[in-house]
């Protein structure tokens, strides 16, 4: 039996993230969506206009037999994460940021994230999930251009 777990990336436009994290042994499924902000059903237009709070997400299934949350978790911040002090106040749809389910998923981010003995110092936002929109079906996928590269 597999042992299926979910956690959230947002690491720049969610192409690319997609397209990594679809790429990585152990990950089942990657969706692009939206998360981290207030407005409910977000477009991407809303999203991409600033007016949601919404960072651009990936909600990635995973099998944790295969591939634990840590080693996925060290593998998206060695890509996407940022030593940038401005990210931790950002509302960019672009953000760097973990969305966690569970104070367990939290303790293994944080501790990642705190590593005295790493090298880069992360300033990738940790929040808890409150909701993942699915982004429109057109952006699921796509693996086309991104801002940032795949």
């Amino acid at each position: 039996m597999k042992n299926i777990q979910f956690i959230t990336f947002g690491g720049g436009c969610f192409w690319g993230v997609e397209k990594f994290l679809q790429d990585t042994p152990g990950v089942i499924d990657a969706v692009s969506g939206y998360a981290g902000g207030e407005s409910i059903d977000p477009t991407y237009s809303d999203v991409c206009g600033g007016r949601t709070g919404h960072a651009e997400v990936v909600n990635v299934e995973f099998d944790a037999d295969i591939i634990s949350l840590n080693a996925l978790t060290k593998s998206f911040m060695a890509r996407y994460g940022t030593s940038s002090s401005s990210n931790t106040d950002s509302i960019s749809q672009y953000r760097s940021i973990i969305l966690y389910r569970n104070t367990d998923q939290k303790e293994i981010i944080e501790k990642i994230l705190n590593d005295e003995n790493s090298s880069k110092k992360f300033t990738t936002q940790i929040v808890a999930l409150d909701k993942f929109y699915p982004a429109e079906d057109y952006h699921q996928d796509y693996h086309g251009s991104c801002r940032v590269s795949a």
